[in-house]
């Protein structure tokens, strides 16, 4: 059986406001990652001199955050992590969150949401020691001698850990890694400032190194308990939906000669491509308009297509619905210019500049002449 990678766009704006309608729906319903749709996009856009949080939960997933150059400045893929929110830091421009299934999972789960600032779960004591434990708050300060310092988080017992960093200013770069020194997180460039991570029980080096740094900063790390704060890891999906055969899956057939593929539903996303009379792609779902559906382009790639151009045949009533924000483009503003004005007479004179002038006003005379005896008439 044919399988198709579906790639899901997602526009989240951040800023000091609570949850914005974008994702209302997003933030209850859980999105499910699968051969249909492997891989969601976020697009993550602050107002300048601004901060926000994105907050993620899932299972089976790999995440990674892009800057506008599509350097990677954040990344994460473990199993053993559950749960993060992460910090944009103002004036760091637009960014791309990405999360798809880990290997070897079938079937993952995410959720998305916004938030107008990083979460400072429950009560901790702060201590002097490099090394927490649940409840405990370690805090680093950071000069230009010393930009950095490692901490070792342990988390105990059968619950779930939520590790909380903060570093505003100080334009670091971390990483989060276990006993055996595998890397579980890492963020570079200073485009994060601070984030929060539910991680499995076990043994954990947390450092951080500020780069850049012309001041003096304090960072904080912090640990407490999952069950202590009520916070449940999201379970992995009971069972896994296989895709239906291609007899019964639900595919589009282009009806017009050809057709704009987009990047998004609606005319104002960027065309990724084309498809002409005929053609049949098969299709992943809709938008909530349902005037736009996410269709399979080949090669693994995904595209949207206006209803307009296609006709939808087979398994179609239970498609789903993507929250993504339907855009159409303005129409192009006509701006004309010039100052010539239409003569009654054109001349095909070769003289000069002078007999041409002269010609000019002769021809001006002889119309202006034309027009009297015809106002007469």
């Amino acid at each position: 059986m044919k399988r198709f990678s579906f790639f899901t766009l997602l526009v989240l704006t951040l800023g000091l406001s609570a949850v914005l309608p974008v994702l209302a729906q997003s933030d209850v319903n859980l999105i499910a990652l699968n051969d249909a749709s492997p891989v969601i996009s976020v697009v993550i856009t602050l107002p300048a001199d601004t901060t926000g949080t994105v907050a993620l939960e899932f299972n089976g997933t790999a995440v990674r955050l892009t800057d506008a150059t599509d350097a990677v400045v954040f990344s994460a893929a473990d199993a053993r992590l559950h749960a993060l929110e992460l910090n944009i830091a103002p004036n760091s421009g637009s960014h791309t969150l990405t999360v798809e299934r880990l290997p070897g999972i079938t079937e993952a789960v995410v959720r998305v949401s916004s938030l107008p600032e990083l979460t400072l779960y429950g009560t901790t004591e702060l201590v002097s020691d490099l090394a927490v434990v649940s409840n405990q708050e370690v805090s680093l300060p950071l000069t230009p001698d010393h930009p950095g310092d490692s901490v070792s988080v342990t988390v105990a017992g059968d619950s779930a850990g939520m590790i909380t960093a903060t570093f505003p200013g100080a334009g670091a770069a971390t990483q989060l890694v276990d006993a055996a020194g595998a890397l579980v997180v890492e963020s570079v460039g200073g485009h994060v400032d601070g984030i929060s991570l539910l991680v499995d029980p076990g043994t954990y080096q947390f450092t951080l190194v500020s780069s850049g740094l012309s001041a003096e900063a304090t960072a904080g790390v912090r640990l407490v308990s999952a069950d202590a704060i009520g916070i449940v890891a999201l379970a992995a999906p009971v069972s896994t939906q296989e895709v239906g055969a291609e007899s019964t899956a639900c595919t589009a057939v282009v009806t017009v000669s050809s057709t704009n593929f987009r990047s998004g539903p609606g005319t104002g996303y960027t065309v990724v491509g084309y498809g002409y009379r005929d053609q049949v792609f098969e299709v992943g779902g809709r938008n909530a308009e349902d005037n736009w559906v996410l269709i399979a382009s080949g090669a693994g790639a995904s595209a949207w297509a206006a209803r307009s151009s296609v006709q939808t045949e087979g398994a179609c009533a239970s498609l789903a619905t993507f929250n993504v924000p339907l855009r159409d483009a303005q129409p192009a503003p006509l701006v004309i210019t010039g100052s010539g004005q239409l003569s009654g007479r054109y001349s095909d004179d070769d003289d000069d500049d002078d007999d041409h002038g002269e010609h000019d006003e002769h021809d001006d005379d002889d119309h202006e002449h034309d027009d009297g005896e015809h106002d007469d008439d």
